[in-house]
Protein backbone atom coordinates (compact mmCIF):
# COMPACT_ATOMS: atom_id res chain seq x y z
CA UNK A 1 0.00 0.00 0.00
CA UNK A 2 2.38 2.63 0.94
CA UNK A 3 4.40 1.52 -2.90
CA UNK A 4 1.08 2.63 -4.21
CA UNK A 5 0.66 6.14 -2.27
CA UNK A 6 4.28 6.59 -3.16
CA UNK A 7 4.14 6.65 -6.81
CA UNK A 8 0.64 8.18 -6.54
CA UNK A 9 2.16 11.25 -5.41
CA UNK A 10 5.54 10.89 -7.87
CA UNK A 11 3.06 11.00 -10.55
CA UNK A 12 1.13 13.57 -9.10
CA UNK A 13 4.19 15.97 -9.01
CA UNK A 14 5.50 14.70 -12.96
CA UNK A 15 2.35 15.99 -14.01
CA UNK A 16 1.98 19.25 -12.36
CA UNK A 17 5.97 19.57 -12.95
CA UNK A 18 5.05 18.83 -16.73
CA UNK A 19 1.95 21.15 -17.31
CA UNK A 20 4.28 24.01 -15.69
CA UNK A 21 7.33 23.36 -18.29
CA UNK A 22 4.74 23.29 -21.14
CA UNK A 23 3.08 26.72 -20.12
CA UNK A 24 6.45 27.91 -19.76
CA UNK A 25 7.78 26.79 -23.14
CA UNK A 26 4.37 27.26 -25.11
CA UNK A 27 4.16 31.02 -23.91
CA UNK A 28 8.08 31.53 -24.54
CA UNK A 29 7.55 30.25 -28.47
CA UNK A 30 4.45 32.30 -29.02
CA UNK A 31 4.89 36.51 -30.37
CA UNK A 32 4.49 39.58 -28.32
CA UNK A 33 1.36 41.20 -29.00
CA UNK A 34 0.57 44.95 -28.09
CA UNK A 35 -3.06 45.76 -27.57
CA UNK A 36 -4.33 49.35 -26.76
CA UNK A 37 -6.88 48.33 -23.62
CA UNK A 38 -8.94 49.98 -20.63
CA UNK A 39 -7.88 48.92 -16.98
CA UNK A 40 -11.31 46.93 -16.67
CA UNK A 41 -10.67 45.58 -12.85
CA UNK A 42 -8.02 44.42 -10.12
CA UNK A 43 -8.50 41.74 -7.12
CA UNK A 44 -6.30 40.02 -5.14
CA UNK A 45 -5.84 36.41 -3.52
CA UNK A 46 -4.61 36.17 -0.17
CA UNK A 47 -3.21 32.60 1.21
CA UNK A 48 -2.19 31.81 4.63
CA UNK A 49 1.22 30.72 5.38
CA UNK A 50 1.66 28.18 7.49
CA UNK A 51 3.06 28.14 10.93
CA UNK A 52 5.58 25.76 13.23
CA UNK A 53 4.32 24.14 16.24
CA UNK A 54 5.90 26.53 18.38
CA UNK A 55 5.05 29.70 17.05
CA UNK A 56 1.49 30.94 18.15
CA UNK A 57 1.65 34.53 16.06
CA UNK A 58 0.27 33.86 12.73
CA UNK A 59 2.40 35.14 9.79
CA UNK A 60 1.33 37.46 7.31
CA UNK A 61 -0.46 36.16 4.14
CA UNK A 62 0.86 36.16 0.90
CA UNK A 63 -0.89 37.84 -1.52
CA UNK A 64 -1.18 37.53 -5.84
CA UNK A 65 -2.02 40.31 -7.69
CA UNK A 66 -4.03 40.78 -10.78
CA UNK A 67 -5.74 43.20 -13.03
CA UNK A 68 -8.08 42.34 -16.21
CA UNK A 69 -7.33 44.65 -19.07
CA UNK A 70 -10.29 45.26 -21.86
CA UNK A 71 -8.90 45.88 -25.24
CA UNK A 72 -10.33 48.97 -26.73
CA UNK A 73 -11.70 47.20 -29.88
CA UNK A 74 -14.41 45.63 -27.45
CA UNK A 75 -12.42 42.00 -27.43
CA UNK A 76 -12.16 39.55 -24.80
CA UNK A 77 -10.76 40.50 -21.35
CA UNK A 78 -7.32 39.32 -20.45
CA UNK A 79 -6.40 38.69 -16.75
CA UNK A 80 -2.80 39.22 -15.58
CA UNK A 81 -0.82 38.19 -12.34
CA UNK A 82 1.18 41.62 -11.68
CA UNK A 83 3.32 42.75 -9.04
CA UNK A 84 2.51 44.86 -6.10
CA UNK A 85 4.21 47.75 -6.96
CA UNK A 86 2.30 48.08 -10.94
CA UNK A 87 -1.12 47.03 -9.28
CA UNK A 88 -1.09 49.65 -6.91
CA UNK A 89 -0.05 52.54 -9.56
CA UNK A 90 -2.47 50.77 -12.11
CA UNK A 91 -6.80 53.10 -11.70
CA UNK A 92 -9.70 51.27 -13.70
CA UNK A 93 -10.32 53.05 -16.26
CA UNK A 94 -7.02 53.86 -17.19
CA UNK A 95 -5.78 53.68 -20.55
CA UNK A 96 -2.72 52.21 -22.33
CA UNK A 97 -0.63 49.49 -24.14
CA UNK A 98 -0.80 45.89 -22.79
CA UNK A 99 2.40 43.93 -23.98
CA UNK A 100 1.94 40.26 -23.43
CA UNK A 101 3.17 36.62 -24.67
CA UNK A 102 1.07 34.32 -24.78
CA UNK A 103 -0.35 33.77 -21.53
CA UNK A 104 2.26 35.88 -19.82
CA UNK A 105 2.17 39.43 -18.95
CA UNK A 106 5.25 41.58 -19.97
CA UNK A 107 4.53 45.36 -19.54
CA UNK A 108 1.92 48.04 -19.31
CA UNK A 109 2.39 51.34 -20.67
CA UNK A 110 -0.16 53.69 -19.68
CA UNK A 111 -1.29 56.88 -21.97
CA UNK A 112 0.10 59.89 -21.08
CA UNK A 113 -2.64 62.26 -19.49
CA UNK A 114 -2.21 66.08 -21.01
CA UNK A 115 -2.97 68.25 -17.97
CA UNK A 116 -4.72 71.71 -18.67
CA UNK A 117 -3.04 74.35 -17.08
CA UNK A 118 -5.99 76.90 -17.19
Amino acid sequence: MDKIVFWGIVAIAVMVIGQRLYRYFYDSAQPQHSLAVLVASKRTREFMGRTPKEQTEMPPPRVQYYVSFRPLNEDEEREFRVTQHLYEQLEREQTGTLVFQGRRFIAFEPDETILDND
